[in-house]
C-alpha cells in the first residue's frame, strides 16, 4: 500500500511507521516449535528489512524513474539527468545511510574484495 504504483514521501513515511509499529510490537512475539516454523519466522523479519530498505531507497531517490518503476507524485520529472546514478543504502549505527554513486563506478575490484574478505589468499600476485 506504501510503495506501490504511485508513490509520495507522506506514503513512504507511513510505510516506515507502520514498518516499525511490526518490528516493535509483533516480532518480539515470533517464536518457533519446529526448525521449519523457525526458518518461517526468520523468513518473515528478513522481509520486514527488505521492505525497510526498500522504503529508505525509494524516500532518498527525489525523481520518478521508468527503469526503476517509479512514479513519485511530488517529483513528476521522469528520469531527469541529474538522477542517472546509483544510490547506495547501508547501515551505520542501528540507522539507514544513503549515499550516492556514479553510474561506471566500479572501484578497485582486487582491493575491494581483499579489504572485505581478510583471509582471501587469491590469484593476485604482487609483482617484484
Amino acid at each position: 500500500y506504501y510503495c506501490s504504483e504511485y508513490k509520495d514521501e507522506n506514503l513512504f513515511n507511513m510505510g516506515l511507521q507502520a514498518l516499525a509499529k511490526i518490528r516493535e510490537e509483533s516480532v518480539p512475539q515470533i517464536y518457533a516449535t519446529d526448525p521449519h516454523m523457525l526458518m518461517r519466522g526468520l523468513e518473515d523479519i528478513s522481509l520486514l528489512t527488505s521492505a525497510e530498505i526498500i522504503l529508505h531507497a525509494s524516500l532518498a531517490r527525489k525523481a520518478s524513474s521508468m527503469p526503476l518503476g517509479l512514479n513519485r507524485i511530488d517529483y513528476p520529472q521522469m528520469d531527469p539527468p541529474e538522477w542517472n546514478k546509483f544510490l547506495t543504502i547501508k547501515q551505520v549505527n542501528g540507522k539507514p545511510t544513503t549515499g550516492f554513486l556514479p553510474v561506471g563506478f566500479w572501484g578497485n575490484m582486487k582491493d575491494q574484495y581483499e579489504a572485505h574478505n581478510k583471509d582471501y589468499k587469491g590469484v593476485y600476485k604482487e609483482k617484484k
